[in-house]
């Protein structure tokens, strides 16, 4: 009988499961994608990348002139993906992901090298830009441990630290899940943060995603 299921039902099964050091992480098929997850929350490829394309969509810059773009938070390639694939970004991607799982599933999984220019960085974020000296012209912040942002890139040094290693005029994208009430108030907090660091900060929301907010901001020329 679950020999029947899987050939018949195969989306009722996970492809493959396995835990890492940071998450328990586990490919599925949703309709006719894969998608990964962790336990409470997408990790790529579904609602998250539907939140990114939603998001791009709203800045509604031209990527044509984007050369540089930094991803913190890489995933399986989302959000690498959306820019090269789907907005014909011809920019230089830099990706920092900590999970090297993450990455193992994302070459096996997603198609990861059929990226271009594409620049990949085991290390956990804060460390990668203490190190860091290059600038870009749009940084995508997606930082989490299941679905919570750990405290440290939610604080004001983190933040200036982001600024800093923006071009001017460079834009950065910071998603933040309101998972629950608390998590809800302490986004109230984080925008006020967000807005003594970055110029022009506007919250872009989802009708179908109600509990992701991207924050935006740019560096102005200074």
């Amino acid at each position: 009988m679950c020999r029947w299921l899987h050939k018949h039902f195969p989306g009722l099964f996970p492809v493959v499961r396995m835990k890492t050091p940071y998450s328990s992480l586990e490919v599925i098929r949703q309709s006719s994608r894969l998608i990964l997850n962790a336990p409470h929350t997408n990790y790529s490829f579904g609602s998250l990348h539907d939140v990114f394309r939603d998001a791009f969509l709203q800045l509604n810059v031209d990527y044509q002139k984007i050369e540089s773009v930094l991803i913190l938070g890489f995933g399986a390639g989302s959000v690498a993906w959306i820019l090269q694939k789907e907005k014909y970004c011809r920019c230089q991607i830099t990706g920092v992901e900590v999970d090297k799982e993450v990455i193992t599933l994302a070459k096996k999984y997603f198609q990861l090298d059929d990226l271009e220019n594409l620049d990949l960085h085991i290390e956990d974020a804060a460390d990668f830009l203490s190190k860091e000296t290059k600038q870009y012209n749009l940084i995508v912040v997606d930082l989490f441990l299941d679905h919570r942002t750990p405290e440290l890139f939610l604080t004001t040094v983190f933040l200036k630290n982001l600024h800093a290693h923006l071009q001017p005029q460079g834009i950065v994208l910071f998603n933040y899940l309101r998972y629950d009430f608390e998590a809800k108030e302490k986004a109230e907090e984080f925008e006020k943060e967000f807005g003594k660091v970055f110029h022009q900060v506007r919250p872009l929301t989802f009708r179908k995603q109600p509990k992701n907010v991207v924050f935006t901001g740019k560096r102005l020329f200074r």
